[in-house]
């Protein structure tokens, strides 16, 4: 059985990727978002399928 996705979870990588968004434009890297978000990468792509 999955576990349940995290409000905060997806609210830490949103603010990670706007972030990210404003200071690199497109070549923001999922890898960077993760790690600003303090969560893995792949967990990432657990929330969301693509960039």
């Amino acid at each position: 059985m999955a576990r349940p996705k995290s409000e905060d979870k997806k609210q830490a990588l949103l603010e990670a990727a706007t972030a990210a968004f404003a200071q690199s434009g497109i070549a923001a890297s999922t890898a960077l978002i993760a790690r600003n978000a303090g969560v893995a990468e792949g967990t990432l792509f657990r929330y969301f399928a693509t960039r």
